[in-house]
């Protein structure tokens, strides 16, 4: 849901400012709720783990960019194929193994991503920017990396400690964000009506990021992100129904082949 209503906003209010007004809020909003669940017990990274949470918020920051790329039903889908590179990543270094179903269901995100990339000819005719192929590429790339990095912090200092100083460190990593993208620096207009699908959409990612940062206390980073990702079949619902977008019968195969590969990665528990 946070995804579509961040979608409606972006004719308005650039990826840069949702970076910015995002942990702006995440640092007004997350801390006194982690605070408050931890009994006020927060654990304090070596310089070593504060390093992977910074190289995390970094790479969770191309979030936003990836999403404004294309249709946000065929863009997220390609995001969500973020749960490969976490297993993997995991699997080498976290010594985190699946059942075979699970990976038969990577399989089937994997040949649902391409399928839903591959432009159609016309599309190549008429030199239709197919960039959204490459970002949604490189999000899931980097978000990935970033859930794995995450599942690292949290085995040192623990769930509520790891949103508690990543809070402050994304705000440090906004600063670096509008360093470098200088073509969206203009401040937006915030109070007009314009901005409220973008602040609803950020409270509602608010919510769920916390939510699912808070589950890497209880399992595995392959299972996480796998069960988490299964949210294309709603992005899909509702961009079609809230964006006004259509899509290809075959892509409508990719995206139900990713989604069922989804299922299957996250029912496979061994």
């Amino acid at each position: 849901m946070g995804q579509v209503f961040v979608k409606r906003g972006f004719a308005n209010i650039p990826p840069l400012w949702n970076n910015i007004v995002n942990n702006l809020l995440a640092l007004i909003l997350w801390p006194p709720v982690v605070l408050w669940l931890s009994g006020f017990s927060i654990n304090v990274p070596s310089p070593s783990i504060f390093s992977v949470i910074f190289i995390s918020s970094c790479f969770y920051h191309t979030f936003f960019y990836a999403i404004s790329k294309g249709r946000l039903s065929l863009t997220g889908t390609v995001i969500a194929g973020y749960p490969v590179a976490t297993i993997v990543l995991s699997f080498v270094f976290l010594n985190e193994r699946l059942a075979l179903l699970q990976y038969i269901g990577i399989l089937f995100i994997l040949s649902g991503g391409v399928t839903v990339a591959l432009p159609e000819r016309v599309e190549r005719e008429n030199g239709k920017d197919l960039s959204w192929i490459w970002w949604g590429m490189a999000g899931a790339v980097l978000l990935g990396t970033g859930d794995f990095l995450t599942k690292v912090s949290v085995n040192h200092i623990g769930s509520y400690s790891h949103i508690f100083f990543l809070s402050i460190v994304s705000v440090i990593v906004s600063g670096l964000n509008f360093l470098i993208d200088s073509k969206n620096r203009s401040t937006p207009r915030f109070f007009k009506v314009s901005f409220r699908p973008t602040f609803i959409g950020i409270l509602l990612h608010l919510f769920g990021g916390m939510l699912f940062l808070l589950a890497f206390d209880y399992g595995g980073a392959s299972l996480i992100v796998t069960v988490s990702s299964v949210y294309p079949a709603f992005v899909v619902l509702l961009a079609i129904r809230f964006l006004g977008e259509k899509i290809s019968r075959r892509q409508a195969m990719g995206i139900a082949v990713t989604v069922l590969g989804l299922l299957f990665v996250g029912l496979g528990t061994a």
